[in-house]
C-alpha cells in the first residue's frame, strides 16, 4: 500500500524522519510537513526556551524554525539525522535573535554548555566559577560554527557521524576543531584558576 493511500485513509504512517523529508523533496504532499512539525514542535519550542525565557518569544522563534526547515528542506542530505539538522536551524534562528535584541548569545550558550564541560576539564576537581569564566573567554575566541559544535557534542549528546552531516563538514575538520576548543577551554582555566 501506498504511503498517498494511507494518508487517504487518514492513517498516519510510521515513517522516519528523513522518509517524510525525502517524500517533500519530492513532491510529496505538504501535510507529510505536518507530521515533522507535529513530531517536533515541543522539541523545537523546548530548544528556544533555552536560549530565551519568553514563553511568548519562544512560541516565535518556534514558528520562524519550522518556515526555516521548510524553506530549507531541499538542503537536508540524508547521511544527517533529521533531528540533528533541526537542531543546527535551531541554533543559528536564535543566535540570529539574540544578535538582533543584542544579548549576551556567549552567556546563553555558556549557560547551556557550562555542565557539560566539567568533564572536558583535565582536573580531579572543577571550580565552576573558574568554569565559566574560562568559558567566556573560549566563546569569544571560537567562530559560531565552532560554537555549534560544541553544543551538538556535548550538549545535544550527537555523534561525530550525525555532527559532521548535518554540519557539511569533514569527520577530521570535526575531531580537530573539538580538540582544538578542549586543549583551549584547559588553558583557559588554568589561567582563571592561577588568576584567582
Amino acid at each position: 500500500m501506498s504511503s498517498e493511500k494511507i494518508f487517504k485513509d487518514n492513517i498516519k504512517p510510521q515513517l522516519t524522519d528523513e522518509e517524510l523529508v525525502h517524500f517533500l523533496q519530492n513532491g510529496g504532499p505538504e501535510r507529510y510537513f505536518s507530521i515533522l512539525a507535529d513530531r517536533y514542535q515541543d522539541y523545537v519550542k523546548k530548544k528556544c526556551k533555552g536560549y530565551v525565557k519568553s514563553d511568548d518569544e519562544a512560541e516565535d522563534l518556534s514558528q520562524e524554525v519550522f518556515i526555516k526547515v521548510f524553506m530549507q528542506l531541499s538542503n537536508f542530505r540524508s547521511e544527517a539525522k533529521f533531528k540533528t539538522w533541526l537542531y543546527t536551524i535551531v541554533y543559528h534562528t536564535c543566535i540570529d535573535y539574540l544578535r538582533k535584541k543584542k544579548k549576551s548569545t556567549h552567556q546563553v550558550i555558556s549557560d547551556k554548555l557550562s555542565s557539560e564541560l566539567e568533564d572536558v576539564i583535565d582536573a580531579d576537581e572543577v571550580d565552576k566559577e573558574s568554569l565559566m569564566n574560562a568559558l567566556e573567554l573560549l566563546l569569544e575566541q571560537i567562530t559560531p560554527e565552532e560554537k555549534l559544535l560544541l553544543l551538538l557534542k556535548y550538549k545535544e549528546k550527537q555523534s561525530l557521524q550525525a555532527i559532521t552531516a548535518s554540519m557539511n563538514i569533514s569527520e577530521s575538520a570535526a575531531k580537530m576543531r573539538l580538540l582544538r576548543a578542549k586543549e583551549k577551554i584547559n588553558k583557559l582555566y588554568e589561567k582563571q584558576l592561577k588568576d584567582n
